[in-house]
């Protein structure tokens, strides 16, 4: 999309939330955490519905792959099994770092092998850690393509 002769696209994202359990080096407790992961895609605006693609159906694609996480202990959880030495990391150092890889990793070639998704790319995901209770956002890692 051009406005003012430069070329704009429009980012659609969708949160999904899980409550999983971690434990750090640097906090070797096992302790449980509100973690929220931020969807990003861009595409063209459809001019027969005002959307780049529908929010809610954007969500219910992503809620199973953030709903197999839920209230576990991330360091146990059988899908960081991997030959990619980055998403078997995840298992030992379930960091938003590392999560945000995973997700990428898992969903990119389902997205793209979906037809409902054509005109659609992933932008970017991010995954945001908070306290249980969301008193407090610890922070937040983001992984997206690098810029040229």
């Amino acid at each position: 999309m051009f406005v003012d002769d430069k070329e704009y696209e429009i980012v659609v994202s969708v949160q999904k939330h899980f409550r999983a359990s971690h434990a750090l080096p640097s906090r070797p407790e096992l302790h449980g955490h509100l973690w929220e992961v931020e969807f990003s895609v861009s595409g063209p605006l459809d001019r027969e519905t005002g959307m780049v693609y529908d929010m809610l159906d954007l969500a219910k694609f992503f809620d199973p792959y953030v709903k197999e996480l839920d209230d576990c202990n991330l360091h146990e959880c059988p899908q960081f099994v991997s030959d990619n030495p980055l998403v078997a990391a995840t298992k030992n150092f379930p960091t938003c770092d590392t999560l945000a890889h995973y997700f990428l990793w898992r969903l990119q070639p389902v997205f793209n092998q979906d037809p409902r998704f054509h005109a659609l790319r992933i932008c970017e995901i991010a995954v945001c850690i908070w306290e249980e209770d969301k008193s407090a956002r610890w922070g937040r890692a983001a992984i997206r393509p690098k810029r040229d």
